[in-house]
């Protein structure tokens, strides 16, 4: 049962759906009225951008033996989705979501265009950092901001957040995915880049 809900929680904080998450999250909490065309608009593009595409795209690296599965469990697997995937965030923030439209959203995807890039800096250093990690406190700590932006309370947000990370961490520990340290770095650059680039926005 234990190794069924660790297994889960992976998949469900998959990577390919913190962007996504992190969006649908800001436009339920934001008192901004966007126009609800504008928001599906932005919210499919996201959903074939960030998630749809890069599905495919495993699917094409994998029978090029570039990676042997979509968990991409070792250093040397990582570069080319990495790579593929800081174009896919290029994209999304500077045509899907650019500052003009909407400043949050896309400050929040150029912080996770950034974690990726080192993310990748570290593959080619032959330094392995957790992806989950990465996705999930960048995009929870986009919350918490986009909170604090609008003033409104934090507190459910932290909770959920810290049982959110204990939750992952447990769970990538439990199938030796990664390492304390290879969790910690995970964080620290999920979490970095989206403080760095604060003040731009809020």
């Amino acid at each position: 049962m234990l190794t069924y809900f660790l297994k889960s929680i992976s998949y469900l904080l998959h990577p390919l759906f913190m962007t996504l998450t992190a969006a649908v999250y800001f436009f339920s909490a934001t008192p901004v009225q966007y126009p609800p065309t504008r928001v599906v608009h932005w919210l499919l593009s996201i959903i074939i951008w960030s998630l749809l595409f890069p599905l495919l795209l495993n699917v094409v690296l994998k029978k090029l033996n570039a990676i042997k599965s979509i968990h991409l469990k070792t250093v040397k697997e990582r570069f080319w989705p990495l790579l593929l995937s800081s174009i896919i965030m290029s994209y999304i923030g500077f045509v899907v979501v650019p500052k003009a439209d909407c400043v949050e959203l896309h400050y929040f995807v150029l912080g996770s265009l950034l974690t990726i890039v080192l993310g990748l800096a570290l593959s080619v250093l032959k330094i392995k950092a957790s992806i989950h990690m990465m996705a999930v406190s960048g995009a929870f700590i986009f919350m918490i901001l986009t909170n604090l932006h609008f003033g409104v309370s934090i507190d459910n947000v932290v909770i959920f957040f810290i049982l959110v990370i204990g939750a992952m961490a447990s769970s990538r520990l439990h199938f030796n995915a990664h390492t304390g340290k290879e969790l910690t770095i995970g964080l620290i650059i999920g979490i970095f880049p989206q403080i760095l680039l604060l003040e731009q926005w809020l």
